[in-house]
C-alpha cells in the first residue's frame, strides 16, 4: 500500500482521515445484528468495564455502553475518535471515556473486565508484542475480531486491472491464532459469517470509495475508468450497490485468563 500512495505523490498517514465519515456511516447501522456484539451482550452485566482498543467512530463502544458500566475506548485517529465522542454526546452516554493513542502507546496499566479488539492486527509489525498488551489488560476475557477473507480479494480484479500486478492479501485470523498459540495462549475460534458490508448509496459514492480503496490518482480520466468497471461489476441489494460478494467470513477470537 505504501509503495503505491507513493507511485500516486499520497501517503497512508491520513487514510482513516479521509475514510472516517463513510466508515462511520457504513458500520453505524449494523451492529444490533453483528456476531460479535451479540456474543459480547450475552456476556456483560451493568458491572462490567470494557476497553476498547481501535475503537474507530464507536461501533462497539456505542453500542456496549448502556449494558455495561464503563467503556474505554483507544482510537488513534481524531477524525474517527471524533464520530465517536460526537455520537456519545448526542445519546447522553455518559461512561464513555477515550485516549488518542496506539495501543502501543497507550498506558500500561490499563484494565478492564473485557477487552476487545476488531479488524485492528492486520497491518501490525510487532503483532506478538500488542497480543501480549491486550492479554494482560483482560481481568476476564479478551475477544478479537478478524476477516477469514478479506474485501482486498473481492476487489483483486480490479487493483490487478489499475496496478498491473497482484495485490499482496492481508494477514487472516488464522495468522493471529498462530501467533498466540506462540506466546502461549490457546484461544476459542468463533468462524461467523456477516452481510457483505461494502454498500454504496450510488455509483459516485462507490468510485469515490473504491477509488480511496484501490489507491488510485484522484484524475478525472482515472475516476471515469473506475466507473466504467464499477457499472457492471456492482450489484443492487435493497436499494443500494454492493460488491459482488453475499457475505464476509469472519473469526471471533476469545479466550479466558
Amino acid at each position: 500500500m505504501d509503495t503505491a500512495y507513493a507511485g500516486i505523490g499520497s501517503s497512508s498517514a491520513d487514510y482513516w482521515n479521509r475514510r472516517a465519515q463513510n466508515y462511520h456511516r457504513a458500520t453505524r447501522a449494523r451492529t444490533a445484528s453483528d456476531p460479535l456484539f451479540q456474543k459480547l451482550s450475552q456476556i456483560v452485566t451493568p458491572n462490567t468495564t470494557v476497553l476498547d482498543v481501535g475503537a474507530g467512530t464507536g461501533r462497539f463502544t456505542l453500542a456496549l455502553a448502556p449494558l455495561v458500566k464503563q467503556v474505554i475506548a483507544v482510537e488513534p485517529n481524531a477524525a474517527m475518535l471524533g464520530y465517536l465522542e460526537q455520537e456519545a454526546t448526542a445519546q447522553h452516554l455518559t461512561n464513555i471515556s477515550t485516549l488518542l493513542t496506539t495501543w502501543q502507546d497507550a498506558p500500561a496499566d490499563l484494565r478492564a473486565d473485557i477487552v476487545i479488539c476488531s479488524h485492528v492486527l492486520y497491518p501490525i509489525r510487532e503483532v506478538d508484542t500488542f497480543l501480549t498488551k491486550l492479554a494482560v489488560a483482560a481481568r476476564q476475557g479478551c475477544y478479537l475480531y478478524m476477516r477469514a477473507m478479506h474485501f482486498d480479494a473481492v476487489t483483486a480484479p480490479l487493483w490487478q486491472h489499475f496496478h498491473g500486478e497482484v495485490r499482496h492479501q492481508q494477514p487472516g485470523y488464522i495468522d493471529a491464532l498462530a501467533v498466540l498459540y506462540e506466546i502461549g495462549i490457546y484461544a476459542n475460534v468463533d468462524i461467523v459469517k456477516t452481510p457483505g458490508s461494502m454498500r454504496f448509496p450510488s455509483l459516485d459514492v462507490a468510485v469515490e470509495e473504491l477509488s480511496e480503496h484501490l489507491i488510485l490518482p484522484q484524475d478525472e480520466p482515472t475516476r471515469n475508468q473506475l466507473r466504467s468497471q464499477l457499472a457492471p461489476w456492482l450489484v443492487e441489494r435493497d436499494g443500494m450497490l454492493a460488491i459482488p460478494a453475499d457475505e464476509m467470513v469472519s473469526a471471533i477470537i476469545w479466550w479466558t485468563p
